[in-house]
């Protein structure tokens, strides 16, 4: 039986090394918020739509309005449209800018113009843009619009830079965009949001890392809107690439990313670069799922060379997906094979087992009718215990109260012993004065006898000594009879003084006189008057009038 369970257990340890995955690294938070921010891009995106249907349904309703008007919702579509589709943005930025020159407003004219460029540019569209931005004239615009122009031809030329495939003309390209970006920086208003975001980015592009986060990492403060978030941290996941900082660049280009599909960005880059780095790395899966994403929006939006990115990755990683099915494919047919090998060993293991547990069945039923019986015996030993147990702890506590009775018997037995001899020796002595007096018929010798004993001396002289002997026997009465009290009505004693008349009626109660008649008789005190302090003591305490006597016998305990 040894041999059998020992090998089972080796069978079983092995085939779940064989059958446990690979263990992959837990992800990076910033990437399952990505994963989750996906599955719901298209609520996002129904958002957006909503309020383009919206700006639309207002567009067509107008009827003989201003060219204002007109001007002003077209131009909110366009806004809308702008990273979210193309051709619908072109569209309504070419009806902007005829709407602007009707309207003969030459800084919208202006606006307009870098609209159309600004979408061309996106699209990959780089001769249409230049078209654009090299008909305006820079005398005729605002200070600000010259500004986002110099950074509208510095954006395209680095792209095209970016795209070109002959040296020459990508070399040109990048000085030209150098030279572009640096006039938009003279243009822009230093402190601002714009002129340090611009700088940061020069300093990236040009190779002074260190100097852009300088800048960058204030900017992401300074505006909190989703799409200055996405452009920030963009640039920021790609200095932390350069850089070889694996973690943050992870973390900045999917917040990039997450921002873009919060606003419906479908012009975007972060995602392809986050899917870029990550299968350098090695994580295919993941970086498998952001490009298709990146690839379905470069589609919705039709920036071509977007696509060109994607295209360019997107085999790569198809291919290395299928490899990795191939080999996952090779493993489970090794797999398989072990695992016929195994499931023999089983089936005869499983026999093996089958017949010891024949056995076992008929040698634990013998063992139950044993335990059984064993467990009913058991049962009654409990019971009798229990019984013992109680008895006992009844026997102890009659033994406490015995053994309690039996020291205040010793003692106040001791005491009126006492006090009647000393009482004997006195009325003695008194009897024989009289005796001897009326021999002599000496009436004034027996008048002055009757005045010596004070009777009411005597009796205070008694009630202190039973004073004594009762603090004697309970040293802590008067501290354990105050808990009994709330904590203003505690009792104080005057110097001297052990107890007084409340606390000699209880003390006469803890030892066992509990009628009002003889405690009266006993202090000399009438009934009503035993009842009334009774009464006003265990109004001073917290505890039910009727629990209060027992308690005063549970809590105050006689000497050791």
């Amino acid at each position: 039986m040894n041999f059998t369970t020992k090998h089972t257990a080796l069978i079983f340890s092995f085939c779940l090394v064989l059958f446990c995955g690979e263990i992959f690294a837990q992800k990076n938070d910033v990437l399952d918020e990505l994963l989750q921010t996906i599955e719901q891009s298209d609520a996002y995106d129904r958002i957006k739509v909503e309020r383009i249907n919206d700006l639309s349904k207002q567009l067509y309703a107008l009827d003989g309005a201003s060219v204002q008007q007109q001007f002003d919702l077209n131009r909110a579509l366009f806004f809308e449209y702008r990273i979210f589709k193309q051709d619908s943005a072109f569209k309504y930025a070419i009806q902007s800018k005829l709407l602007a020159e009707q309207l003969g407003d030459e800084r919208l004219i202006a606006e307009t113009t870098l609209d159309l460029a600004n979408v061309c540019v996106s699209a990959g569209m780089f001769s249409e843009a230049l078209a654009y931005l090299n008909d305006a004239d820079l005398d005729d615009i605002p200070k600000d619009i010259r500004f986002s122009l110099n950074g509208l031809l510095g954006r395209c030329y680095s792209d095209m830079a970016d795209y070109s495939t002959i040296s020459y003309y990508s070399d040109l390209y990048r000085k030209r965009a150098k030279d572009y970006h640096q006039k938009s920086l003279e243009l822009a208003v230093p402190d601002t949001w714009d002129f340090i975001m611009l700088r940061g980015y020069l300093n990236f592009k040009y190779g002074n890392l260190e100097e852009a986060l300088k800048d960058l990492k204030p900017s992401l403060a300074m505006r909190d809107d989703l799409r200055s978030q996405a452009v920030v941290n963009s640039v920021l996941g790609d200095i932390y690439v350069q850089m070889g900082a694996e973690e943050l660049a992870i973390k900045h280009l999917a917040q990039s990313s997450i921002a873009d599909i919060k606003s419906s960005a479908k012009e975007n880059l972060s995602m392809i670069q986050l899917a870029e780095f990550l299968f350098k790395k090695g994580d295919v899966k993941l970086a498998s799922v952001f490009i298709k994403k990146a690839n379905a929006d470069a589609e919705a939006y039709g920036a071509q060379q977007r696509k060109i990115r994607v295209g360019a990755i997107l085999p790569n990683i198809e291919e290395q997906i299928i490899n990795q099915v191939e080999t996952q494919r090779a493993r489970l047919s090794k797999q398989n094979i072990m695992l016929s090998i195994l499931l023999v060993v089983l089936l005869a293991l499983a026999i093996i087992t089958y017949v010891q547990l024949r056995r076992l069945k008929r040698a634990r039923k013998a063992l139950l009718v044993a335990h059984n019986d064993l467990q009913v015996k058991n049962d009654r030993i409990v019971e009798v215990n229990e019984t013992v147990h109680s008895q006992n702890e009844e026997l102890n506590r009659v033994n406490d109260l015995l053994l309690e009775a039996n020291t205040i018997k010793e003692e106040y037995i001791g005491f009126f012993f006492t006090q009647d001899a000393d009482i004997f020796e006195k009325f003695k002595e008194f009897k024989t004065g009289i005796e001897r007096n009326l021999k002599s018929n000496n009436l004034e010798r027996i008048k002055y006898l009757t005045t010596v004993y004070d009777l009411k001396k005597e009796k205070k002289k008694l009630l202190e000594s039973f004073d004594e002997a009762f603090i004697k026997l309970f040293p802590n009465f008067i501290a354990e009879f105050n808990a009994l009290l709330k904590p203003e009505e505690q009792i104080k004693l005057k110097k001297d003084q052990l107890l007084n008349k409340e606390l000699r009626i209880f003390a006469l109660i803890r030892l066992g006189i509990k009628h009002n008649e003889i405690i009266a008789q006993i202090l000399g005190y009438s009934v009503n008057s035993i009842y009334a302090y009774k009464t006003k003591i265990r109004n001073k305490s917290f505890l039910d009038k009727k629990d209060f006597d027992q308690m005063l016998l549970e809590k105050t305990r006689i000497k050791q």
